[in-house]
């Protein structure tokens, strides 16, 4: 175990230092200190100028009060969306994506220390109960009264109830409507989880989900996207599991909007970059199945619809 720790820790070290040799700030925006009881947001996005205003826009009406965007050289006009938002501060790298968190744990230590910080990507959205009438803001007030140091999020994959082909999203246009189902809870399944260090954080993980249902195997579906950062925390598995940190006993999620009529021709430009996880096994996975049929959906009959986050706490997903 202590081997094991150690590994852990020097591969950590090694990677910040890399990842923090090539990232590059250029905004020109004055990055003002963390005001106390603000929560700020990080999203990593490479080419998501279809889906980042209205995530951005989304998550500012929460009560996000700056974002730390990091841009793998989109090539879409991403960085023309953002560039004249004093909110927003933009850090570029050109390197080959080299795994969960690579880019954010950089900036976590420089600017997050003992701040509440929401990590997503650019196809995510943060869902939490009464967000109708509590504010990011009062959400962390919360957690702090709770003494909670982050707070555990069930992974959502939201799709149409059309083909997947045959979406026809507007930049800027509610992502919930363009996708509105998801999948009932009986697709998720909890695991434990086997902590490497010492203290509180996740004992376990959820599996399944909608990926699960398509392809069968063994999905991760937790992430734990809003934490007060501490330096001796270890966000495992991406931001899967937390070690070293008191999560709430409240549970949120993680809306994620992949399923768009940019999906196929991501999938076919990410199978071929063989930069993710196992070889962009999955990538490969979804590009068999959209050649075998490219008018599939990931729809059923068992599919619930997002009407707000009650349909969440409805099935037992959020609480």
């Amino acid at each position: 175990m202590f081997r094991e720790r150690l590994e852990i820790r020097l591969n950590r070290a090694v990677r910040r230092w890399q990842a923090a040799r090539h990232l590059v700030r250029v905004d020109p925006h004055p990055m003002p200190e963390w005001k106390p009881g603000e929560v700020w947001m990080m999203v990593v996005c490479r080419n998501e100028a279809l889906r980042l205003p209205f995530m951005l826009d989304y998550h500012f009406r929460l009560g996000v009060s700056r974002v730390l965007l990091i841009d793998n050289v989109s090539t879409d006009g991403t960085l023309d969306l953002v560039r004249d938002d004093p909110r927003i501060h933009v850090f570029s790298s050109a390197e080959t994506y080299r795994g969960p968190l690579y880019w954010q744990e950089p900036l976590l230590r420089r600017y997050a220390r003992g701040r509440w910080c929401l990590v997503l990507d650019a196809d995510e959205l943060f869902s939490y109960p009464d967000m109708d009438s509590r504010s990011l803001p009062d959400l962390v007030r919360g957690l702090d009264a709770e003494g909670a140091q982050a707070l555990h999020a069930v992974f959502v994959e939201m799709f149409p109830r059309s083909p997947i082909s045959a979406v026809r999203y507007v930049r800027g246009g509610n992502l919930l409507d363009a996708a509105p189902y998801f999948d009932p809870p009986g697709c998720y399944s909890k695991k434990a989880y086997r902590k490497v260090f010492s203290g509180p954080g996740s004992d376990f993980i959820y599996m399944g989900g909608t990926r699960a249902r398509v392809f069968g195997g063994e999905f991760g579906c937790s992430k734990v996207p809003l934490f007060r950062y501490d330096p001796g925390m270890f966000l495992r598995r991406g931001l899967h599991t937390l070690e070293g940190g008191l999560l709430s006993a409240h549970q949120a999620a993680v809306l994620h909007f992949k399923y768009l009529q940019d999906f196929h021709a991501k999938v076919v430009r990410e199978a071929s970059r063989d930069v993710y996880w196992n070889g962009s096994a999955e990538y490969k996975a979804y590009s068999a199945l959209l050649e075998k049929d490219p008018d599939f959906t990931l729809w059923h009959p068992g599919a619930l619809r997002y009407e707000s986050w009650r349909s969440l706490a409805d099935a037992g997903l959020v609480f």
